[in-house]
């Protein structure tokens, strides 16, 4: 009996010393890196950095055409010493190719393969993986080595911007001039005070936008999008499982276009001239204060279409479904209605194949 006791006793021991080793206190350790580069004129600067985040702003136009890169290299371990040596395997690298300013974070993709990143996002966020630079890279937010390169760019106005990453927070601030931006996984991505062309592709994570003014264009598969403040210009977006939010004002929106597969479109705010909501599988809700100055067509396959706005938003109104319904209190009846409005302009066109439209007009005071 003493030596059963004897051998629970060193298990439990065994247990503890094991879970006091996963679970004991990790060493965290960085690295600054800052440089200045002049940017001949008309030049593209393209950065890529696989995993951390990015940072672009418009550099003080008395310092001249320069760019300020500033890098900080972190990572965490065990032990202090491997987290040391874990940063010091990370640079950046800088060169320069015909109008191009090239800038490129070197990762220890010989020794590791998968990259933890805490930012990436919630528990449910799956890991994502590409071929970077010849090398599988995988990146998980609670899995792998606990190493990533934050990069903070200042740049000319006028500058155009490329970026590669695996997953990234991405910061857009006070910024004239043109971005692209190819990543996997975006968490948190803003993008504040533009004036300019902004291209995002994005698989997974969120982006919001405020304050834009030129083309934007958006690619996504399960990362949501929001747009708030001021945007002008003209707008498109695509997301296939991912939410997209429109809160926004425009002064001179020439053109919005939002459209997803299974996701909702949630439109608020203000539109101002031609603006086209498609949705296959989701719903499409529009709840709008005041009158629209030019088109709304929202079209969906099985999703539901619902309108919330005052009698005299638009001039006219037009719906139809196949085999859905419409709930109404305009004339007509449950498949098709026809209607005049109290609006001045503005003509209104809502489309479901098996899908419920439901359409609420309320009284002007």
């Amino acid at each position: 009996m003493k030596r059963l006791f004897f051998i629970i006793g060193n298990v439990i021991l065994l247990v503890i010393l094991t879970n006091t080793c996963v679970y004991g206190k990790d060493y965290d350790f960085q690295r600054y890196f800052s440089k200045k580069v002049r940017l001949e004129p008309g030049s593209v600067l393209i950065l890529d950095n696989p995993v951390g985040e990015i940072h672009i702003t418009n550099i003080d136009p008395e310092l001249g055409p320069f760019v300020i890169v500033k890098q900080r290299v972190f990572a965490t371990a065990n032990e202090l010493a491997q987290s040391r040596y874990m940063v010091m395997t990370v640079r950046l690298d800088i060169s320069r190719r015909p109008d191009t300013l090239y800038m490129k974070a070197i990762f220890p993709t010989h020794m590791y393969e998968r990259f933890c990143y805490s930012d990436m996002g919630g528990f449910f966020t799956s890991e994502v993986s590409k071929i970077w630079h010849g090398k599988k890279f995988t990146v998980s937010p609670r899995k792998g080595v606990k190493l990533w390169s934050d990069i903070y760019l200042e740049v000319p106005a006028g500058t155009k911007i490329s970026v590669n990453s695996v997953a990234t927070t991405f910061v857009v601030e006070d910024f004239v001039g043109d971005i692209e931006l190819f990543t996997d996984h975006a968490s948190a991505m803003t993008a504040g005070s533009i004036q300019g062309n902004l291209w995002l592709t994005a698989c997974h994570g969120n982006l919001s936008v405020g304050e834009f003014e030129g083309e934007f264009f958006y690619d996504g598969e399960d990362s949501d999008l929001s747009f708030c403040d001021i945007i002008n210009g003209k707008v498109y977006a695509k997301s296939t499982t991912g939410d997209l939010i429109w809160t926004a004002k425009s002064d001179s929106l020439d053109y919005l276009e939002l459209e997803s597969l299974s996701g909702n479109i949630i439109l608020e705010g203000k539109i101002d001239k031609i603006t086209k909501l498609t949705n296959d599988e989701g719903d499409i809700d529009v709840k709008l204060e005041v009158p629209i100055v030019d088109s709304l067509l929202a079209r969906t396959n099985s999703g539901d279409i619902k309108i919330d706005a005052y009698e005299n938003f638009a001039k006219r109104i037009l719906a139809k479904t196949e085999q859905g319904k419409i709930k109404h209190n305009l004339d007509g009846n449950d498949k098709y209605i026809s209607s005049e409005l109290k609006g001045n302009k503005g003509v209104v066109e809502l489309e479901s194949k098996s899908g419920t439209i439901k359409i609420k007009l309320r009284s002007v005071e």
